[in-house]
């Protein structure tokens, strides 16, 4: 058998270096950042000023507060509502 060495990218979070994990368990592997970085978003991280990725995890919450970040991730589910096809809304 032969073996060969593999490089890939994980995505960390830069505060606290959780490593983004798929929800059946085990870590994701990645062959570029960008690839790395918007799934990441997907998994509701979070992106900060610089570049800087910052996890889900509740002892960050006052990080992300104070960069106005309290937001859905990408993969969130929001409603819009047009008052011109829904005015009864706007009663």
């Amino acid at each position: 058998m032969a073996l060969k060495t593999a490089t890939c990218l994980l995505a960390a979070c830069d505060e606290c270096g959780q490593v983004l994990e798929h929800p059946d368990g085990g870590e994701i592997h990645f062959g570029t950042e960008a690839q790395a970085r918007e799934t990441a978003l997907t998994y509701a991280w979070q992106e900060l000023p610089g570049g800087r990725l910052v996890c889900d995890a509740d002892e960050h919450q006052g990080l992300l507060e104070e960069h106005g970040r309290l937001q859905p991730g990408p993969g969130a589910m929001t409603l819009t509502f047009d008052a011109e096809t829904d005015p009864e809304v706007w009663l």
